[in-house]
């Protein structure tokens, strides 16, 4: 590990990035793209090998390739054709969506790649940059605002501590951010009542009644479960979602695969011959972050999970955090005056858009797990409208670019 003395890596005081999961890592890349030095600290080791597949829409697709990760990511990223809606009670294809129509639409790509990947290219690129010191097994435990900065303290693996001094600190410490609750006094990310179970399948094992090339989505009632290939389609990314009342912290909780199984004992033949291949599933609570609360405090921002954790029924969440990095980084670069001002324009030009993406993940829950005659309802609706049709409700989502951000102060 390197040394826990002050860094002095130019004659100005890092940004100090806390956290190094994608929220984390696309914030340094971001600031040090802007020519600014760059401090992150992470508490476990670095890159970390964590999480299930992702989705990277057309929104996060520029900001990729302005930091240079778009080469990294696009060796192992899966570009699947279409994305297949089925009902998870009688099998039946709900809508299909070409994912060339997509890219055609908003000019960039639809991908799918495991979270670990899009972590790896991240860190190989930020491990590029003289601007960029990254630190392991420090994790923050007190931030003190200073009058020309903020000094963090972080607790080393060996129980020990040390200081640094920064310019400004970005909290990119995930959805249970110690930051968001200890300095800024905000809420705790609240449970959802709602599990995600996970596993990954060599795509040789996958049985020959699922489709292994593209994205599937299953909905039923109180569940609901997608999978899709990963690292370059040698993997099947499986995550099913169940109501359950278990809210542990972390992302490794072991799960029982036989009461997985019989939780999906009733749905499509295929679905449960999916699930029969694996036992060794891992579970996590899903919570949400409420992201009206406060993002800027002095000179201390919260970024990514730790500002707005969502629900994963937009898959956005990654995506999100990449955007809100490209716009912090504008902001430190763009507004003139104390770094607090561009902090808090930072937080004025993300907010609205965020809440409106979590609102619409909230929604998107509850109509993935509608029963009854509402679900019938929502099957008769998705079968009838046009596939042009449905990919366009989502034009405010993913025809959004960095360049067209305007800040206020």
């Amino acid at each position: 590990m390197t040394s826990s003395k002050d860094p002095v890596m130019t004659e100005q005081l890092p940004i100090i990035v806390a956290g190094a999961g994608p929220g984390g890592l696309s914030a340094a890349l971001a600031i040090a793209c802007k020519g600014f030095p760059v401090l992150l600290l992470e508490r476990n080791r670095i890159p970390m090998e964590v999480g299930a597949g992702i989705q990277i829409s057309p929104n996060a697709t520029s900001s990729l390739k302005e930091w240079g990760v778009w080469p990294y990511i696009s060796k192992l990223a899966v570009k699947p054709e279409k994305i297949c809606i089925n009902s998870g009670v009688t099998g039946a294809r709900l809508s299909e969506v070409s994912t060339s129509d997509i890219s055609k639409r908003f000019g960039a790509p639809y991908m799918v790649i495991h979270r670990a990947d899009l972590q790896q290219a991240l860190y190989h690129r930020a491990s590029q940059s003289d601007l960029i010191e990254m630190l392991d097994e420090r994790e923050v435990r007190e931030v003190t605002e200073t009058g020309n900065g903020v000094e963090v303290r972080c607790k080393l693996a060996n129980g020990d501590h040390a200081f640094y001094r920064g310019a400004a600190l970005i909290a990119a410490d995930g959805v249970w951010s110690r930051i968001r609750t200890d300095y800024f006094g905000n809420s705790p990310a609240a449970y959802s009542g709602k599990t995600a179970w996970r596993a990954t399948l060599p795509i040789q094992m996958v049985p020959k009644s699922i489709d292994s090339e593209n994205v599937g989505l299953w909905l039923s009632p109180k569940a609901h479960l997608v999978h899709y290939p990963i690292v370059s389609g040698h993997m099947m990314n499986i995550v099913a979602i169940v109501d359950e009342d278990w809210s542990e912290e972390g992302w490794n909780g072991k799960g029982d695969g036989v009461w997985l199984s019989k939780r999906f004992s009733r749905w499509p033949r295929e679905v449960r011959e999916l699930l029969a291949e694996r036992e060794d599933w891992l579970k996590w609570a899903l919570c949400g972050q409420d992201p009206t609360q406060p993002w800027v405090k002095g000179k201390v921002a919260l970024l990514g999970d730790a500002a707005h954790a969502m629900l994963p029924f937009m898959a956005q969440g990654a995506v999100m955090s990449i955007e809100d990095a490209a716009i912090l980084a504008r902001a430190i670069d763009e507004i003139d005056g104390p770094i607090e001002q561009s902090l808090q324009a930072y937080e004025q030009a993300r907010k609205k858009r965020v809440c409106q993406v979590v609102n619409r993940a909230r929604h998107n829950g509850r109509i993935y797990h509608m029963r009854g005659p509402l679900a019938l309802a929502r099957n008769l609706t998705m079968q009838m409208l046009p596939a042009s049709q449905f990919v366009r409700q989502f034009d405010w989502i993913y025809s959004w670019k960095p360049e067209q951000v305007t800040f206020t102060v």
